[in-house]
């Protein structure tokens, strides 16, 4: 995402892209230890669910298209971002990382579950 680009410019399928293409870009920086440059793209995640969540009808279903990626952070990261939206989808797409074994996001999609049952992490 180029610096001083307005998601609020965006159509929901570029933000769907760019949403995907920085997740990607999380899974390799922390593929290669790099963990600075996963946490940069963390804002900008953020930035374009929390633009998505503003849109009438809350269009972070959108994001729900990612489910099954074969990227499992684009996954995750799609996974969490619907638990507000569609709580028993979202649920079983972190229930099926978790079983996946891949790792680390198996590991981050249990502690995920974790936090949900025992209410430390609620989704908004």
């Amino acid at each position: 995402m180029r610096r001083g680009t307005r998601l609020s410019c965006l159509q929901d399928r570029e933000l769907l892209a760019r949403f995907e293409k920085l997740c990607v870009e999380q899974y390799n920086a922390l593929d290669r230890q790099e963990y600075a440059a996963f946490n940069r793209r963390y804002d900008r995640i953020q930035a374009i669910e929390d633009e998505l969540k503003s849109r009438p009808g809350d269009q972070r279903r959108i994001l729900m298209t990612l489910f099954g990626h074969p990227n499992m952070q684009v996954r995750l990261t799609a996974a969490r971002a619907n638990l507000a939206v569609d709580y028993p989808a979202a649920r079983r797409e972190i229930q099926d990382i978790a079983a996946s074994k891949w790792g680390p996001q198996c590991g981050d999609a249990g502690m995920t579950l974790i936090n949900l049952d025992n209410g430390i992490y609620r989704p908004t």
